[in-house]
This record gives C-alpha cells, sequence and structure tokens, in this order.
C-alpha cells in the first residue's frame, strides 16, 4: 500500500491523559518484524496530532479518550500505513504486518478488514468491488474511508461517479469530513475556477519573508508536499536536479510543505537558493493554497506567472521542464516583436 495522500478525520479526536475508565479506546498492536521500532499514529484536522509509538517485540497496547468516532493511520518509517477505527470503549487488535494488516475489533474496523480480504483474494476490477461494498455498506464508516481510497485518491477522478456514489450514502456518513469536502468541491467545480493565486505571504527556513514583487521576472512552480508522502518527496528529488536546466533568472521552485512537525520538515529540506525556496507555516491542510485550490491529496503543485496567474497544476518531470522553456522562449519572442515595434515608432517620430 501506498501511503495515503490526506488522512481522512471522521470527527475531532480529543486525547485526554486522564482516566477514562470504560471510555478509553484500546488499540492492541503485535507486528510479525519483531525489529519494527517506532510508528506513528497521524491525526490531521481539525487539531493537528502526531504520536510516535514505541515498539517493544513488535508489540504495544495504545489507548486514548475519543470524543467519538475517529480515523487515524498507524504509518511506520518506510510510509506504509494501516487505517485505524476508533471511538469510545473500542477495542481493536493490529496484527501481522503493515503489508498484510490484519485489524479486527469493534466498529467499521471488521467490515474494512472484510473489504481488504476480498481485494486481496480477487485484485481485478477493485473499483466495482468498492462501489459494491459502499452501496451495500451505506451506513458503514468504512464506506467513506473506501470511498475516499478507490474514488477521491484516484489520479483522475470521476466527478459523475463520485456525485453518483454520494447520493446513495446515509446521511450521517455524507457528514463525515472527506465525504463533505467532495461535495463542496463538486459544488465548486460548476463555478468558474480560480485564475489566479491569492496573494500570500511566508517565510524561508532563514525567517525571511518570500515575496512575490521581488521577483516579478520568474515563473515559480508552488510545490505542495510533506515529509510523510513517499511520493511528493520522490517528485522532489527528482525536480530538485531537473530544474538546473532551467535559467534561475527566470523560474523558481517554491516548496509549500503541509508538515506539522518542524524536525521533520527541516530534516527533509533541501539547500536552498535562488531558485529553490522551502517554507511551511505548520498548518497543514488549513495552508490558504491548499485551501484556495482544493488540494485534497499529495503530490500537488501549480505553476504561475510573475502575477500569480495559474498557467497549469499537477505538471511533473520533463513536461514541467519543457512548458517552462517554452514559455520563457516564447517571451523572448515577445520582447524582440515589441522592442523592434518601438524602433518602428521611435524612427516614425523623428521624420
Amino acid at each position: 500500500m501506498k501511503i495515503l495522500y490526506k488522512a481522512i478525520l471522521l470527527c475531532t479526536p480529543i486525547v485526554l491523559t486522564s482516566c477514562g475508565g470504560g471510555d478509553m479506546f484500546t488499540l492492541n498492536i503485535e507486528l510479525n518484524n519483531k525489529d519494527e521500532k517506532n510508528i506513528y499514529a497521524i491525526y490531521d484536522d481539525p487539531i493537528a496530532k502526531i504520536d510516535t509509538i514505541k515498539l517493544n517485540e513488535g508489540k504495544f497496547e495504545y489507548t486514548f479518550l475519543p470524543d467519538t468516532i475517529t480515523l487515524m493511520r498507524l504509518v511506520n518509517d518506510s510510509g506504509l500505513y494501516v487505517p485505524i477505527f476508533a471511538d469510545k470503549g473500542w477495542k481493536v487488535n493490529f496484527k501481522g504486518s503493515f503489508s498484510e494488516p490484519q485489524v479486527t475489533g469493534n466498529g467499521p474496523n471488521d467490515e474494512l478488514q472484510n473489504f481488504r480480504n476480498l481485494i486481496n483474494k480477487d485484485t481485478t476490477d477493485i473499483s466495482s468491488k468498492a462501489q459494491e461494498f459502499i452501496l451495500s455498506n451505506r451506513e458503514s464508516y468504512a464506506s467513506a474511508y473506501i470511498f475516499n481510497q478507490y474514488f477521491i485518491q484516484s489520479p483522475n477522478p470521476d466527478l459523475q461517479k463520485l456525485n453518483e456514489i454520494i447520493t446513495q450514502m446515509d446521511g450521517h456518513i455524507k457528514d463525515c469530513r472527506i465525504v463533505d469536502i467532495t461535495q463542496k468541491i463538486l459544488s465548486d467545480n460548476k463555478e468558474e475556477k480560480s485564475e489566479y493565486l491569492n496573494y500570500f505571504s511566508c517565510k524561508d527556513r532563514s525567517g525571511k519573508y518570500v515575496s512575490w514583487s521581488s521577483k516579478e521576472e520568474l515563473y515559480t512552480l508552488v510545490n505542495v508536499w510533506a515529509s510523510w508522502d513517499e511520493q511528493s518527496k520522490s517528485i522532489r528529488d527528482s525536480l530538485y536536479i531537473k530544474i538546473k536546466s532551467l535559467p534561475k533568472e527566470e523560474f523558481r521552485v517554491l516548496n509549500i510543505s503541509i508538515d506539522f512537525n518542524k524536525s521533520e520538515w527541516e530534516k527533509h529540506c533541501k539547500k536552498e537558493n535562488e531558485q529553490w525556496i522551502e517554507t511551511c507555516d505548520f498548518e497543514g491542510w488549513q495552508n490558504v493554497i491548499v485551501k484556495q485550490m482544493n488540494i485534497s491529496k499529495l503530490p500537488y503543485n501549480i505553476l504561475v506567472t510573475k502575477n500569480r496567474k495559474i498557467i497549469t497544476s499537477c505538471i511533473y518531470g520533463d513536461e514541467l521542464v519543457q512548458k517552462v522553456k517554452d514559455l520563457i522562449q516564447e517571451n523572448k519572442k515577445k520582447e524582440i516583436i515589441n522592442y523592434a515595434c518601438k524602433a518602428i515608432r521611435s524612427r516614425s517620430s523623428r521624420h
């Protein structure tokens, strides 16, 4: 499994250190790999939280008191993840491995495991199996997770299909955060899309504000990433090398991390220069650009002009490099034409 680009949080998790009695959620972890030392429990929104779980011989008992039903991710150092549903008084067991998890217990955990077993036995036409599961389990929170995983997170989401499935979901499942966001995106899609990025200010690692006006000659690639997302990090590694073929006076990359943890962000930052800028406001998915563009998965980027006009988005590798070269060449042609026109007008005025 690849790491989930955007964690789903069905409701707000509230973690308390005081005793909750029978209301405490308990997760028993027992992994086959006894060398697995640390895993992470990740919550994203509206309260950012990452817990480090230190395993002992692959085992750990993780407890907290949720305010209401919550979905978290357990993530290992390799970027593999396992979703876990939690609620008051529930007990859940996670055995096996991150690549072949066996999750049992209260709530939608058993339902999600049944679906996982189904697609592991037969990997053909998974989207049809996912849709059938959702329509057969309209009241299950597992359906919200599967909807996100196999429809929203697909490379090219079918908006008509998304709307078709949502309309058949039970009311309280529609209110789940990820489904609710999708409904808003579908609604926004009917309206005219933004042509310009909103103005925003941010600081680089040295604490200096990055200004749009100070580099008006540049095309800017706004690259959204996170230290916990392997695919976005891999794309950054490639991008860092590829941009060397582009003139720094014409093009730069503004990397916006949606990390919450400053040390993890800094650990994965690259050496900055005029062409490569690292920034993070530690607001996660609440970052102003992320919210404006309705970004719901990683990786994601936006290519803009000097005045923040959006040219395109989600463009990578050689296609990105060629696009920037074409834009620069086109600008040079315009400059030559403008210079020639000025010269002609100047000669005409002297006669």
